[in-house]
């Protein structure tokens, strides 16, 4: 079975999610090294767990081995955990991939000395990827139009254009929210999840990652051409 590893770096004031247990083993530990910072605010040492995205703990890495904790740098394996979010992050399923961490750049804060950055990197297997159209079938970003006969093709204009690039795209509808008008009339609508792996990365979304993007698209009448309407990360 082929392997990839996909790495992404960041560089922030870090904020780490925490068992009680680690917790309070973590107020034993030596006061002179960096600690991080966790979710709740509360600044430990060698936490168990840490959540990336403190705002909806859609990615967090889980079973953490520290190898090392020392002055300037850290280092562990753990695993990493992500909401695929599909159909919608409230309904998404996580998926676990093996992944490796380390901790730099210790800055001195009102918290205490913290690790500032955390560079990490996590395996996935070919299983774990979608099974999709082949690379040559994948029209390259300039070729994805806004309308086209094909609701799918037009769904696929939500994908950012160069130099950001992609390849396994995959195209699933999704029944309409509740909360979205669907029209009256000739007007039509419909709901598309785009899954797409980035090759090249933009200033928004790093390379080495699946992404997920929801994507309306709608026509005016039958047999007219379906164009993309608007779209985003959720529904």
């Amino acid at each position: 079975m082929s392997k990839r590893s996909i790495g992404l770096a960041v560089v922030a004031t870090l904020a780490f999610g925490v068992s009680s247990v680690a917790a309070a083993s973590a107020t034993t530990s030596a006061p002179a090294l960096p600690r991080v910072l966790t979710c709740a605010g509360k600044a430990v040492v060698k936490p168990a767990s840490y959540v990336l995205s403190c705002a909806d703990a859609n990615i967090y890495f889980d079973a953490i081995h520290w190898t090392s904790w020392g002055a300037t740098s850290a280092a562990a394996s753990a695993t990493f955990v992500q909401n695929m979010c599909t159909p919608t992050c409230a309904q998404g399923r996580f998926v676990k991939h093996p992944a490796a961490l380390s901790l730099s750049s210790p800055r001195q804060t009102k918290y205490g000395r913290l690790f500032s950055a955390i560079h990490y990197s996590y395996t996935v297997s070919a299983s774990s990827t979608l099974p999709l159209r082949p690379l040559s079938a994948v029209p390259t970003p300039s070729a994805r139009p806004r309308c086209s006969p094909d609701p799918e093709v037009a769904a696929e204009h939500i994908i950012p254009p160069p130099p950001f690039s992609v390849r396994d795209i995959a195209v699933h509808r999704l029944a309409m929210p509740p909360s979205e008008p669907k029209g009256k009339g000739p007007s039509y609508k419909r709901l598309y999840s785009v899954r797409f792996y980035a090759v090249r990365a933009n200033a928004v979304l790093p390379a080495g990652h699946t992404y997920t993007q929801f994507s309306y698209v709608s026509r005016q009448s039958t047999g007219a051409p379906w164009c993309f309407l608007k779209g985003g990360s959720g529904p």
